[in-house]
């Protein structure tokens, strides 16, 4: 099949994206990626990228210019959609390719797949990140700009959908409640595609990690207030991307609670060395604050890649990662506040970090893309070989 992989993000860092393109072209279909550079290094399938990423101000304005009349006039949701010039250049670009399918990550890019469907029959596979509709529902600001219009396009899309897929059981859930009728979504977790780091046991300095977009709602707060109650061997370090104010105000916080010496700020590394970089710490941190249906279902990347890392972690008690977690016997849980988190790292002692690092690796091992990726090619054969519409 000619499948054209769309996403409106960075593709260099997208790895669920480069993983898709990869398994897809791997499995014999012809793969366009399509999204914003740079451009991924070494693939061996077709990419076109975009005009340059907007800036944040360019995005917070697009919310209020496109997306907030949906409130008081629903049908203007698609009208406005094509007022964003990469999503101009992004039609342009699949109208020539002339896909079979397409792709669609995360549900701005449904429009253009429904144009294709319109334009040549493409079938529509809506890969589902996050759940769009409650991916900032703690926000009142975001509900009353944003909410009708993501539901309107997102309603629209999934519904046109030949098949639809998401990243946990418990988003897949969700969207099947949301959207009477639709059949429950196929669930393809973000498991890296890397080889799994060797064991290290504990040292003498013990290395606690937190890596990923750094952002509010992420429990960076927490974990920050929390380190002063930690043991003196216990060190972090905060690697990803960050909002340089938002960054500043981290380091703020830091410094003002005495423990700027025992945290490192790092920036992001790229997908491949995710994973290595990582094992070089022993515990991995993914705290979610329970303060959407989006966070209370999520099962992010980093999780998957501490494990592959041999990390010990600690997550929320939210379900899907607590159901990971205690069923491997490869952390602990802790709430999104300070004392838990802080309660949780101390009650670690080295024989049981160890312990859990070696069991990290056995659910890397059956947690791995390899399975993964056998749910997405065999959704594709079941779509090249069925009826054209």
């Amino acid at each position: 099949m000619r499948i054209a992989v769309v996403d409106f993000h960075s593709l260099a860092n997208d790895s669920r994206v480069l993983r898709t393109a990869e398994a897809l072209h791997r499995a014999g279909h012809q793969v366009l990626l399509v999204g914003y550079g740079p451009a991924p290094a070494g693939v061996s399938y077709r990419v076109a990228l975009l005009p340059d990423l907007p800036s944040p101000f360019a995005i917070r304005a697009g919310i209020l210019l496109r997306q907030a009349p949906a409130n008081l006039l629903p049908a203007s949701a698609h009208l406005l959609y094509w007022l964003h010039e990469g999503r101009r250049a992004a039609r342009r670009i699949l109208r020539g390719f002339r896909p079979e399918a397409v792709h669609a990550n995360d549900w701005t890019t449904l429009p253009l797949a429904l144009d294709a469907k319109a334009r040549f029959g493409a079938r529509i596979v809506y890969d589902s990140h996050e759940m769009a509709i409650a991916e900032y529902e703690h926000s009142l600001k975001w509900r009353l700009a944003a909410l009708a219009h993501v539901r309107r396009i997102e309603g629209r899309g999934i519904r046109a959908a030949d098949a639809v897929i998401t990243v946990s059981p418990g988003i897949a859930e969700a969207l099947a409640e949301a959207y009477p009728g639709l059949p429950r979504p196929a669930v393809i977790r973000n498991v890296p595609d890397a080889p799994l780091a060797p064991f290290r046991p504990v040292g003498e300095r013990i290395g606690v990690l937190f890596h990923g977009l750094m952002r509010s709602n992420r429990g960076l707060e927490a974990i920050l207030d929390s380190l002063p109650r930690w043991r003196d061997e216990f060190r972090l370090t905060l690697r990803g991307p960050a909002a340089p104010a938002y960054r500043a105000a981290l380091e703020a916080r830091a410094a003002a609670l005495g423990v700027a010496h025992r945290v490192r700020f790092e920036p992001a590394v790229a997908p491949h060395e995710v994973v290595p970089r990582a094992a070089e710490a022993d515990i991995g941190l993914c705290i979610l604050p329970d303060s959407s249906r989006h966070n209370r279902f999520a099962l992010p990347n980093k999780l998957f890649e501490y494990l592959a890392a041999g990390l010990a972690v600690v997550t929320s008690p939210l379900p899907d990662m607590a159901e990971i977690v205690t069923r491997h016997g490869c952390g602990a849980l802790a709430a999104d506040d300070a004392e838990a988190i802080a309660r949780t790292v101390n009650g670690f002692d080295r024989p049981a970090l160890d312990r859990m690092k070696r069991q990290a690796l056995v659910a890397a091992e059956a947690l791995s893309w390899n399975r993964e990726r056998e749910v997405l090619t065999a959704l594709y054969d079941r779509l090249s070989r069925a009826p054209a519409p």
